[in-house]
């Protein structure tokens, strides 16, 4: 056993009992703006605080999880920095909201313009005339589908999905920046989902495939799972809440065979800019599938870039077991 109090374990109560109080909260904000460790008089001033009792018994509680003491100073722990990162993202204290403006983007189905709106953390995406992705409603479990269920004028939009943002990345951002900067976000979300771990814990992610036997391809979006392509991938966190699913292209983002061949076209995932980005999105999400064996799954994902073709064999947990490039 260690004496240290930073090695021991807060529960929920405690922590958020520690955090619950507004000093306290102002006393991690002053320190994540230093580099160095800050004296405990540079600090009280900073915080705005005269009394330095009361100041004092504010920090200590801090101290030991929070925050670490030395001799120089005080300075965050690990534990300090990520209660800063969430407040200044955003994430536990705004709730800005942007209207669905079109943009100019294009739809990677149809080609028709694309619309945009922020809320709740999401950027969610919609085609100004075909049916998109996934229907409003929910009828094959599909959580990218669950946006928009009870607005009256959603009839008139084809929802694509959306991606992940937190409210920072809406601020002093027009709409068509909004939407580059969460597909980057979303991005790197996605490769951390696909190759299996959590983008909000890290913990391992549990994979599961789903098909719609009675999918009909010819519909735009089926009648039987609501959903435009047959094969659905559900990733739920072993530890935490997280929980989505997607087209298959969910579990292949981490492919090396489908990086290398984006790259190979000159289209970089990592790097979109305003001009590739439209065909980095129909080489990911306009693509082709076929089922060839439901027991045991086997399916075909053929991918387009240029006048190349990508198909990917892949197996039950969307893993690739064979890669034929023409």
């Amino acid at each position: 056993m260690t004496d240290d109090p930073a090695d021991r374990t807060l529960s929920p109560d405690e922590a958020f009992e520690v955090l619950g109080n507004e000093t306290r909260v102002d006393i991690l904000r002053a320190l994540g703006g230093s580099d160095d460790p800050v004296t405990f008089s540079r600090l009280r001033e900073r915080v705005g605080m005269t009394d330095s009792g009361r100041f004092n018994y504010h920090l200590d509680r801090l101290t030991g999880h929070f925050v670490r003491k030395g001799e120089d100073g005080y300075e965050l722990r690990r534990a300090g920095e990520r209660v800063v990162e969430a407040v200044l993202s955003g994430a536990v204290t705004d709730a800005p909201v942007l209207e669905r403006t079109e943009i100019d983007q294009p739809c990677h189905y149809c080609g028709a313009p694309i619309a945009v709106r922020f809320r709740e953390e999401r950027v969610e995406l919609y085609c100004t005339e075909c049916a998109g992705t996934y229907a409003h409603t929910d009828p094959g479990g599909e959580t990218c589908a669950d946006a928009d269920a009870d607005d009256a004028d959603d009839a008139d939009y084809g929802y694509l999905g959306y991606h992940p943002l937190p409210p920072a990345g809406v601020a002093d951002r027009d709409p068509e920046a909004v939407f580059r900067s969460a597909w980057v976000w979303g991005h790197l979300e996605l490769l951390a989902a696909s190759a299996g771990v959590c983008p909000r814990c890290s913990a391992t992610l549990d994979r599961s495939t789903r098909v719609c036997e009675d999918h009909d391809p010819d519909a735009g979006l089926c009648g039987a799972c609501g959903r435009r392509y047959a094969v659905a991938i559900d990733l739920e966190c072993t530890n935490c809440i997280y929980d989505e699913s997607g087209a298959a292209v969910v579990g292949l983002a981490d492919s090396a065979h489908l990086v290398a061949f984006l790259l190979d076209n000159g289209l970089n995932p990592f790097a979109p800019t305003a001009e590739t980005l439209p065909a980095i999105g129909r080489a990911y999400h306009n693509f082709d599938e076929e089922v060839v064996s439901t027991d045991p799954f086997e399916a075909r994902v053929t991918f387009a870039a240029g006048e190349d073709e990508l198909t990917l064999t892949v197996d039950s947990s969307l893993s690739v077991v064979d890669a034929e490039r023409r």
